[in-house]
């Protein structure tokens, strides 16, 4: 806005400047109050989760009648009993961690082998120069834990391959959520989460089964899906389907 060629400040307007969360999500350092060993009242935490608590106390028009049950319980469950984890801390894995915490997951782990190169800090957004060379993992929960730790997230990392823990490990999770760059890799976990399962009956035991959350992405495209072992398809049941891999720096 300018006048014969200088600019007014009463008429410049002035952008509304990010906050929390919002900054966190542009990958901006966040300069909140709370630092990660305080943690937010309940009637706060409410508050901060509104949305999200609204959709988890309604029925959805996607979901069986007996498939989804509404409410408290599920609020609580979600915050107080469920176990997360997160494979991969990469170019995906670092927006779920994001994701998670600012949804209500409290108990989150993440695990990844990789160390973080200077390529990666173009869109791996929890990662800073000085991290050069740190483990992913290690590096990605201790972002989560300074920044969201007000929220009552505590992430909890795993330097190694997924080839490492045996079935005693994946048995303490809830959810799997992967984020892997390579199918080798994909094709093992969906494996062993079948393997997990318990059919010494002739059923699957619904208590055994552990579901996968997998996604990957190349260049602009990408896809997820979820895999209910023995309930819908399996990775492998899909492979026809997949391009040529191309790896991306």
């Amino acid at each position: 806005f300018k006048h014969r060629g200088v600019a007014n400040p009463a008429l410049t307007p002035t952008p509304a400047p990010l906050r929390g969360c919002d900054r966190l999500a542009a990958g901006l350092p966040h300069f909140g109050r709370m630092g990660g060993d305080q943690v937010m009242s309940d009637a706060d935490l409410a508050r901060k989760h509104t949305n999200i608590q609204r959709i988890l106390s309604r029925k959805s028009p996607f979901a069986d009648a007996d498939a989804f049950d509404p409410g408290e319980e599920t609020i609580a469950y979600l915050h107080d009993s469920c176990k997360v984890l997160v494979i991969g801390a990469g170019g995906l894995g670092c927006e779920i961690l994001k994701d998670l915490a600012l949804s209500g997951f409290r108990d989150i782990h993440v695990i990844d082998m990789d160390t973080i190169d200077v390529t990666n800090l173009n869109r791996q957004f929890l990662f800073r120069q000085s991290d050069v060379g740190k483990p992913k993992a290690e590096v990605a929960a201790g972002f989560i834990n300074r920044r969201l730790g007000h929220l009552g997230v505590k992430v909890h990392h795993h330097v190694g391959k997924i080839q490492d823990h045996d079935e005693s490990f994946y048995r303490k999770f809830n959810v799997i959520i992967a984020g892997l760059d390579n199918i080798a890799a994909r094709r093992w976990m969906n494996a062993t989460l079948h393997d997990m399962v318990d059919r010494s009956s002739g059923e699957p035991d619904p208590s055994t089964i552990i579901p996968l959350l997998d996604g990957g992405t190349e260049g602009f495209k990408g896809q997820a899906r979820v895999i209910v072992p023995f309930m819908t398809s399996c990775f492998d049941c899909s492979l026809d389907a997949f391009p040529p891999q191309v790896n991306f720096p």
